[in-house]
This record gives C-alpha cells, structure tokens and sequence, in this order.
C-alpha cells in the first residue's frame, strides 16, 4: 500500500518548488514585452513576484528539514 502522508509530502514540496520556475517564465515574459516596446511595469511586477516565490519556497523548505538530532 502506498504512503499517502509521504506522497502528499513530496508532492507538497514539488509545487513549492514550482513557483520559482513560473517566476523565471514570467520574467523572460515580462523582459521580451519591454524590448518589444511595453511596459516597464511588467518586469518590475515579475521580478517581485519572483522573489516572493523564492522566500516563500526557501521558508517552506527549511521548515521541512528535520533538526539535528543532539548526540
């Protein structure tokens, strides 16, 4: 029978690490609209929406880490 707490767990962890991925999307996006003559509004707005997604992943993350154990 299959874990489902350690499958939901990874699975979990996946989708955190998802967010920065989309970010870096959405900033070549973001970049290719202001050299095509855009906003600069929309880098700016990706760049930040990046950073929050590696902050949320990176807590997210480091919560997951069990504590060493103490000898």
């Amino acid at each position: 029978m299959a874990n489902l707490s350690k499958i939901a767990s990874r699975l979990d962890a996946f989708m955190d690490l998802m967010g920065p991925v989309i970010g870096v999307m959405l900033l070549a996006v973001g970049i290719e609209t202001y050299r095509n003559g855009g906003s600069m509004g929309w880098p700016i707005a990706a760049a930040v929406l990046l950073v929050i997604n590696f902050w949320v992943a990176w807590r997210r993350l480091t919560r997951r880490r069990k504590p060493a154990s103490s000898p």
